[in-house]
């Protein structure tokens, strides 16, 4: 494709702009999501089945970050693919994570919509039946994103392009919204009702997950459902840039959700980047932290003894006589008679996840 002088000097523009973008775009991705999943693997008070799909979701992010933003952003800006048989990777893992996230929220606003609607049955996302639908989602999406892995091998048709971009928007888009739409229904519905703190902020968490996800995906799906064309095709290349970027930018997001939305995150991540000047996290913050609440409740049974034996020696000791006028002698028994009958009050974070 020729340019002319001008066009040319605007094409570079582009080049550098797409090349910073792109590249900022899949550090954040990586580093964030690698940063969630070590949270939620090194902290045992993270491991249940809430935070096993956020897991599972930091790492479909990662995947996409690592095998289709690095490589398929030059092809869209150069329409040349330099990565060889990558292409077969590329394709899978461009649809295989991106349905695992779509299947793991809905799994979530299902689980959630029980706890505010049953709050006093079981929840039916335990850690085993958590493994075993990260499982089944994995399985589903791996199905899925085969066909699309094959034809990045063959010669595309343009009919089979366009209904293999139908098939993704109804399971990628459509299906879930229409899901998530139902189970946010029914806990607005009952959230009068059932005030728990604890799982509210849960359900808003997820809420800003899925309104970001829906929000960028958008204009992809109307972009390829609709086939939109334009008259200039550099415009229209320069356009389909920006909404793949935008679609890709949803792998960026979730971990500033979490911190955004959770202490325990927002500790970990301050740990992590200690090291900027900005961000002040000693290794005794972290450690008594809501990250070990064993820690914490030691502290606070320290804490509160210190405060009754100091308690205890400032007070005067007055005896009394018994009725032969004599007092009665201090015994070590009778001296910690007040720590056994006043217990340390500890401190205990509910799980927020």
């Amino acid at each position: 494709m020729k340019y002319s002088k001008n066009g040319r000097k605007i094409f570079r523009e582009v080049q550098i702009s797409a090349c910073v973008m792109f590249v900022t775009l899949m550090a954040a991705a990586v580093i964030g999501n690698a940063v969630v999943m070590w949270i939620i693997y090194k902290h045992k008070v993270m491991h249940h089945g809430f935070n096993y799909f956020l897991f599972n979701m930091a790492f479909a992010d990662l995947l996409i970050a690592v095998f289709n933003v690095g490589t398929s952003w030059t092809f869209n800006l150069y329409h040349d693919w330099w990565y060889g048989d990558i292409c077969v990777l590329t394709s899978f893992f461009g649809i295989a994570p991106t349905t695992v996230s779509v299947f793991s929220m809905m799994a979530l606003s299902w689980d959630r919509c029980q706890a505010v609607v049953r709050p006093l049955r079981k929840r039916p996302l335990s850690r085993r039946r958590s493994l075993i639908t990260i499982a089944i989602i994995w399985a589903i999406s791996t199905v899925t994103a085969l066909p699309f892995a094959f034809a990045a091998t063959v010669s595309e048709a343009p009919e089979f392009d366009k209904s293999f971009d139908h098939i993704l928007f109804l399971i990628q888009y459509a299906l879930p919204l229409f899901v998530l739409s139902l189970t946010f229904a029914r806990i607005a519905l009952f959230a009068p009702e059932n005030h728990l703190s604890i799982v509210f902020q849960a359900v808003k968490m997820l809420s800003l997950m899925v309104i970001t996800f829906m929000f960028c995906w958008l204009p992809y799906h109307l972009y390829h459902t609709f086939e939109l064309n334009f008259e200039n095709p550099n415009i229209g290349k320069y356009i389909y840039l920006c909404i793949y970027w935008i679609a890709m930018s949803s792998s960026a997001y979730n971990p500033v959700i979490y911190c955004f939305a959770n202490e325990r995150f927002r500790i970990g991540f301050r740990y992590v980047f200690r090291w900027m000047p900005m961000i002040q996290c000693s290794r005794e913050n972290y450690e008594y932290s809501q990250l070990f609440p064993e820690k914490l409740r030691s502290m606070a049974i320290t804490v509160q003894l210190n405060k009754t034996s100091r308690e205890k020696n400032s007070r005067p000791l007055h005896r009394s006589y018994n009725s032969a006028g004599e007092a009665p002698s201090w015994t070590l028994s009778s001296l910690m008679k007040g720590f056994i009958d006043s217990p340390a009050k500890t401190i205990v974070h509910a799980d927020d996840s």
